[in-house]
């Protein structure tokens, strides 16, 4: 019964982190579709590159 728990909230948490993922890809894509300043992306981008 242990493994199979064990197995589930794995699951849960890889499910969870992927979406995270996909969610924070599509901000970034948002905010540089709004944003035209060059200096603001940059920023931001280092940012990015940081947290990854």
């Amino acid at each position: 019964m242990m493994p199979i728990n064990w197995l589930m909230i794995f699951l849960m948490c890889l499910t969870c982190l992927i979406i995270i993922m996909i969610l924070m890809n599509s901000l970034m894509i948002n905010y540089k579709l709004k944003n035209n300043s060059y200096k603001i992306k940059n920023n931001k981008m280092i940012e990015w590159k940081w947290l990854w």
